[in-house]
């Protein structure tokens, strides 16, 4: 299964990246590993680096099966790339996974399930993986 994931912390995606390779699925977020100026935040970039990174993004979103959005905490909100990748997940009727809390309406679609947990995200990952499910009941 390729799972693209989609977060404000490069840290917490790099863990569940290693998970989520653990388990022998593949991992299309490049900016994961490629982006090594993300702690920077978007000064760090000239304009074509940043409309490079938009690209290799979209293209990593559409060659996954599956998005998994890490949530931020409760009472903490954050703009980001992450938001605009899950659209475009939800737009290719890909399931989406949310790690966390629900952030915003789109939150809601059908496609979309929120787990608690790292291991509930590798877990309904298998899931999909063995029988195609993407949504269960809460």
């Amino acid at each position: 299964m390729k799972v693209f994931i989609a977060s404000h912390s490069q840290e917490l995606a790099s863990k569940l990246r290693d998970l989520i390779l653990g388990r022998g699925h593949e991992c299309t977020a490049r900016w994961i590993v490629e982006d090594t100026r993300f702690h920077a935040g978007h000064g760090a970039y000239s304009d074509e680096e940043r409309a490079r990174l938009a690209l290799m993004d979209a293209e990593d979103v559409a060659a996954a099966d599956v998005l998994v959005l890490i949530a931020e905490e409760e009472g903490r909100t954050v703009p980001g790339g992450k938001h605009v990748e899950t659209g475009m997940a939800l737009a290719a009727g890909r399931p989406v996974v949310v790690w966390g809390r629900r952030e915003n309406v789109f939150h809601w679609h059908p496609l979309v399930t929120v787990v608690k947990s790292p291991h509930e995200v590798i877990a309904l990952i298998d899931r999909i993986a063995q029988n195609g499910a993407t949504h269960s009941p809460e």
